[in-house]
């Protein structure tokens, strides 16, 4: 999604089929478990590619097509690791802050079409991505730190992304809502 003609294509496609927008929930991540030193440029800009200009993209099309209809949900998936500084991370814990960052200064600009602008930022969960990846052993580590010593699953992020794309949702904008059983506890 960091090509900005596919999204292009992409979203006049959707509006082809479907005639409307909605929301929209970036959830489009590369993880790489990586000590900064040998993070190479190339390897940043892979990251921040997916992680923060295809989100961009992705919210100035479908922002457009909402600030059109006067209503719109926009959900991007940040991460606890911006809180909690991660090490092995450097690129992507960057990557993260600006995804927090753009989604509090989106919400500001785009507010009075009657868009919502938030970010949800799980902790650790047990997707198939991070069980298929090294990340997986990550648990060992992560869990005895929560105050919900077990786990996440995708089934303790979607309520909040479900949450935010509904209408009782209508007053909630800019914020970031940590999901990670207490391990960051702010």
């Amino acid at each position: 999604m960091s090509d900005e003609k596919s999204v292009a294509n992409l979203v006049k496609a959707v509006m082809a089929e479907y005639g409307r927008i909605d929301i929209l929930v970036n959830d489009a991540a590369v993880v790489p478990f990586i000590p900064w030193e040998n993070i190479d440029f190339t390897e940043w800009r892979r990251v921040m590619s997916v992680n923060v200009d295809g989100l961009f993209l992705m919210c100035r099309a479908v922002g457009d097509v909402m600030k059109e209809a006067g209503y719109g949900r926009i959900i991007n998936i940040a991460s606890n690791v911006f809180v909690a500084g991660t090490p092995n991370l450097a690129h992507y814990v960057a990557s993260k802050g600006a995804v927090i960052g753009f989604t509090r200064a989106l919400a500001g600009e785009i507010g009075k079409f009657g868009i919502t602008v938030n970010a949800v930022a799980p902790g650790l969960t047990e997707s198939e991505g991070v069980m298929a990846g090294e990340h997986r052993h990550g648990f060992d580590y992560v869990v005895p730190m929560q105050a919900i010593p077990r786990r996440g699953l995708p089934e303790d992020i979607a309520p909040t992304v479900a949450f935010l794309a509904s209408e009782e949702a209508r007053w909630v904008t800019g914020s970031t809502i940590v999901v990670d059983g207490g391990h960051t506890r702010h």
